[in-house]
């Protein structure tokens, strides 16, 4: 298989993750959204909270799902793809989300933004760095 036959299918499979991902957040599943993440993965949430490891990453999901993102619908509405070798990859993707709260469950926080990840392929491709960030509309 040519160089360019694997990243596009490496590209279709790291696309499929950012999809399984939001099925499993819309599903309010923290523990087969954490299947997507390296044991050893490192997660910054949407408020700046790090998260390390795996068993972690689904922790703090379990709860934030089970509460202040329990009426959360996440859609991906892009995703661009870079790889850096063959087997590690930079992937930046637009969200859009509706019923966005606070951890307070009292204000609401950004309905767009941008995820990126960074994954690495072993036995099978995993994310093993992923950073989450609002989109903070600036009026001119």
């Amino acid at each position: 298989m040519s160089t360019r036959e694997t990243s596009v299918k490496d590209e279709a499979v790291i696309k499929a993750m950012v999809a399984t991902f939001a099925e499993a957040w819309n599903a309010k599943d923290a523990k087969h959204l954490a299947t997507l993440f390296a044991e050893d993965a490192d997660f910054v949430d949407i408020i700046g909270r790090w998260f390390k490891g795996r068993t972690e990453i689904e922790q703090a999901h379990a709860q934030a799902l089970a509460s202040f993102l329990s009426d959360n619908h996440m859609t991906i509405t892009d995703t661009q793809i870079k790889f850096l070798t063959p087997n590690v990859a930079v992937l930046h993707s637009t969200w859009e989300t509706t019923g966005q709260k606070s951890p307070d469950g009292v204000n609401r926080i950004q309905d767009t933004g941008v995820l990126t990840a960074v994954t690495t392929c072993k036995e099978n491709r995993q994310i093993i760095a992923f950073h989450n960030t609002g989109t903070v509309p600036i009026s001119e």
